[in-house]
């Protein structure tokens, strides 16, 4: 499932649609009153992902279907956030970002974000995707993954840019110590919270749960738990791994796996189940003082 191909020469036109650069200044939407809204940026960078991918794929539009007519969706399943200036950017701001995209395995692209305000890098970003499709109609849980023909050679995954297979060997062996943080394998207890997302807030298009929404339901977990020790905090670091997706009216447990706070920092793991006990996804996170 994991495996790698060897790294290849790119030709001109896979160099050409394999990156992307742009600009944006900075308003209420972009930011949070931390800094730069991770929402926004989750949001954006992947849609540059999937932009990337139609490119790549030499389509115009960004709609893909397999060789039996079925909707392809290129599906997250790994998130890496290393935001060493999160705080800086404020209002007016020109944020400048840069995208990657590069091939990771026959299954799994990767792109990687990199984000300045002038010379300062406030953050970069890496997003792993594999290629699903619903087996039945209309049900989420069913997604599964799939070949998806016809894209042309890609830069390969530059050697500093460990996150891709990391998460394949933590989505293999368990993430338990990720960040130094305790994930068990299984959970004996009850979740610390249950809820179940809406539709309108937090599904994209596609009827499937955001991923953003993903990291917005850790967040609001942590943040619970961090109370007011979370004042002056930013976030640092952030690595996810997703597992499966939800079905439009199901809830979800949220249990807060660990935490650690220290006078700099905040650390903390939580772990997203299906109603039925499936994983969904696994967030661990790093917070320091702005």
């Amino acid at each position: 499932m994991f495996e790698d191909v060897p790294e290849q020469e790119t030709d001109d036109l896979a160099a050409h649609v394999a990156t992307q650069e742009s600009s944006y200044s900075l308003g209420m939407p972009e930011l949070s009153h931390t800094g730069l809204s991770e929402q926004w940026m989750l949001k954006t960078l992947g849609d540059r992902h999937w932009r990337l991918i139609a490119a790549a794929a030499g389509q115009a539009k960004a709609s893909f279907r397999d060789r039996n007519g079925r909707e392809v969706y290129a599906a997250f399943c790994g998130l890496s956030v290393a935001a060493p200036h999160f705080g800086r950017p404020d209002l007016d701001d020109r944020l400048d970002i840069r995208s990657t995209l590069h091939r990771v395995s026959p299954a799994r692209l990767a792109s990687e974000h990199v984000l300045r305000i002038g010379a300062t890098e406030i953050a970069r970003v890496c997003l792993v995707s594999t290629f699903i499709s619903r087996t039945r109609d209309g049900e989420n849980r069913s997604v599964a993954r799939v070949d998806f023909p016809g894209l042309p050679v890609l830069p390969a995954l530059p050697a500093r840019q460990q996150f891709p297979r990391e998460a394949a060997r933590l989505a293999r062996q368990g993430a338990d110590g990720h960040f130094g943080l305790a994930m068990p394998a299984e959970l004996t207890r009850g979740p610390d919270e249950t809820l179940r997302p809406n539709p309108s807030l937090d599904f994209n298009r596609a009827g499937l749960l955001y991923f953003p929404s993903f990291v917005a339901v850790a967040e609001r977990a942590v943040g619970t738990r961090m109370g007011r020790a979370s004042d002056g905090l930013v976030l640092r670091r952030r690595d996810v791994l997703f597992f499966g997706n939800v079905e439009l009216h199901e809830p979800i447990s949220v249990f807060v796996t660990d935490c650690v706070h220290d006078e700099d920092r905040f650390r903390a793991a939580v772990a997203l189940k299906g109603s039925d006990d499936r994983p969904l996804c696994q967030v661990f996170c790093e917070y320091g003082r702005a």
